[in-house]
């Protein structure tokens, strides 16, 4: 029997993986001590890049240098515990190559929050939004309905648009207020991003672990070459400090205005968590079919556990890193591992302030080269997942209408304006409001689909209509193709086989399908089909025997087709009526 724990907090089950080709090293796959090593510094200088969020909050919130020093350390400290929760297989965590950052899309909700609220508010609402991330969790599994691949697939694509802004901002020297267009800065993130994809398509295995390198140093080179380089030091440190204790913590405080905010928030980065989870577990998959909601659970479990320390802290709330998962991709090493190793050495840069202070100078062009390589990357991953599966009108409408409705916001931000002032970070963000229409849109649609149909074969033609039946229900249930292929098989070799038993009467098809199995159900007057597990027959023999034999040697070869396509197969008998049941695993 399941404990309590075991019953909320499932372990990870075993899974094997097929290694696409682009990936070097897979997920549990052991890399060499020194790509260990040289990876995992390599996301967490990516990091600690992101961790200029944190010196922006700090800085917003009214800060002196010592103590956003402090919350700058304390924010990296959590981002290492994090990265290194997601990394180590466990019930609290994916165990893959996740890292975590400060996020972009809570900074204005942090820092609104705080100069209203004071920091003791926005500390109480992120404890609850992390329980309520945790909650959420358990649940996640479950949801799966609501979180199909067009819907995630449409986060990915709002997440890869979303980055398009900074990015491109950074890269022509419009980050800044009042800037102008500035050549150099074009020059220098046009390098980095040109030597990323460059090693990322023509790039050996090796010189693909270091495609964030390449063009960091290449954009950083160029930068310094025009002379743009910046001066100084972004943060007063010291050499050596314990991450917590310059922080001033006062006892968290629970307001409903802000507990609202911070809810509305988080939802959408868990959906981010989610979508980030399920690129990387696609990316490392060749035979990915569907969105492992475990794993996902347990994803979210992870953050919502960081969260937890980020509330206790003070300290800029995050998720996993797309850009992160850029570098994977590029790198095509995607190790856990890797993670492990990014983990410590952010917990152990969180002890060194001037090294968040040094990677805080990274030119700007340079980030906002990384930001559109890693944009590209989001953007087809998610077109890749909305096409995955059979569209009809309604999810047509819903990819179409949730990108209409999350680019209009980014196109004419006066539709967000207009709202009242404490939703405003909500209304005004395109990926917020692109991914609550897919959900929404969703759930929707889902209204008067009928999960069962039965279709009447005629005898005549009765193999064409189930694929017919199979397509067309197919495509309204958002079933993916391969697995409508299998089932045609399928069934027309199980309707094939009950003619060549004897049947002679008419055959109902009866087809239906929950989002977890597609199950065609064959019902007929006769007698029941049995079709067990059998081999397949020898075949070199086949011409050597008697028509009778060579008839029974076909209805092995057929129950062995039937068997080899279908994940479940089971027969039947009520009376003189019998059914034939096909589950295809989905």
């Amino acid at each position: 029997m399941k404990s309590a724990l075991d019953r909320l907090f499932p372990l990870p089950s075993s899974r094997v993986r097929q290694r696409p080709d682009e990936i070097v090293y897979n997920i549990e796959d052991r890399p060499p001590l020194p790509v260990v090593l040289g990876m995992g510094l390599q996301h967490a200088l990516l990091a600690l890049i992101f961790a200029l969020y944190a010196v922006i909050a700090g800085q917003a919130i009214g800060l002196n240098a010592s103590q956003t020093a402090a919350f700058v350390s304390a924010t990296v400290l959590v981002m290492g515990l994090a990265t290194l929760l997601q990394a180590i297989p466990s019930r609290f965590g994916a165990g893959m190559l996740l890292v975590t950052i400060p996020g972009a899309g809570r900074l204005p909700i942090y820092i609104a929050i705080t100069l209203h609220y004071g920091v003791a508010a926005t500390m109480g609402a992120t404890l609850v939004s992390g329980v309520m991330a945790i909650a959420m969790a358990r649940v996640m599994p479950r949801l799966r309905p609501f979180f199909p691949p067009e819907v995630i697939g449409v986060v990915l694509l709002m997440m890869g648009v979303s980055l398009v802004t900074g990015g491109v901002s950074r890269s022509v020297g419009f980050h800044e207020e009042a800037a102008d267009f500035s050549l150099p800065a074009a020059l220098a993130a046009g390098v980095t991003l040109a030597c990323m994809v460059g090693v990322a398509v023509w790039g050996s295995a090796a010189l693909r672990r270091l495609a964030l390198v390449v063009g960091g140093l290449a954009g950083t080179l160029v930068t310094w070459l025009t002379g743009n380089l910046p001066a100084g030091h972004a943060l007063d440190m010291t050499w050596v400090a314990l991450p917590v204790l310059g922080l001033d913590l006062p006892t968290p405080e629970f307001h409903l205005v802000p507990i609202v905010v911070i809810a509305l928030a988080q939802f959408i980065t868990i959906m981010d968590q989610f979508g980030s989870t399920m690129t990387m577990d696609r990316m490392t998959d060749a035979h990915w079919r569907r969105a492992d909601m475990p794993g996902v659970a347990r994803a979210i479990t992870g953050m919502g556990l960081s969260h937890l320390l980020f509330g206790l802290l003070g300290t800029l709330p995050g998720g996993s890193a797309s850009a992160n998962i850029g570098l994977a991709h590029a790198s095509g090493i995607a190790a856990r591992r890797v993670g492990v190793a990014a983990g410590l050495m952010l917990i152990t840069a969180a002890f060194f302030p001037p090294l968040a202070g040094l990677l805080a100078l990274t030119p700007a062009p340079v980030i906002g080269g990384i930001l559109l390589y890693t944009a590209a990357y989001m953007i087809t991953t998610g077109i890749d997942l909305i096409t995955s599966r059979m569209m009809d009108a309604r999810r047509s409408f819903t990819v179409g209408l949730a990108v209409v409705i999350g680019t209009a916001v980014m196109l004419v931000p006066q539709l967000g304006q207009q709202a009242p002032d404490w939703i405003q970070v909500i209304v005004q963000s395109g990926l917020t409001m692109g991914s609550l229409a897919a959900v929404a849109l969703n759930a929707t649609f889902r209204i008067g689909t009928r999960k069962t149909v039965v279709h009447a074969l005629a005898p005549a033609c009765e193999a064409q209509q189930a694929v017919e039946a199979l397509e067309h229900d197919g495509k309204l249930w958002g079933v993916r193709r391969d697995t409508v292929l299998r089932a045609g098989h399928a069934i027309g070799e199980a309707l094939e086989a009950l003619r060549a038993s004897g049947v002679r009467g008419p055959v109902q098809l009866t087809l239906s399908f929950d989002e977890f199995n597609l199950v065609g159900v064959l019902t007929y007057q006769g007698v029941a089909l049995q079709i067990g597990a059998t081999a397949a027959p020898d075949v070199s023999r086949l011409l050597d025997t008697e028509e009778e034999t060579l008839d029974a040697a076909m209805r092995q070869l057929s129950a062995h087709l039937i068997g080899r396509l279908a994940d479940q197969v089971q027969s039947g008998q009520k009376g003189g009526q019998a059914e034939l049941r096909l589950s295809f695993t989905h």
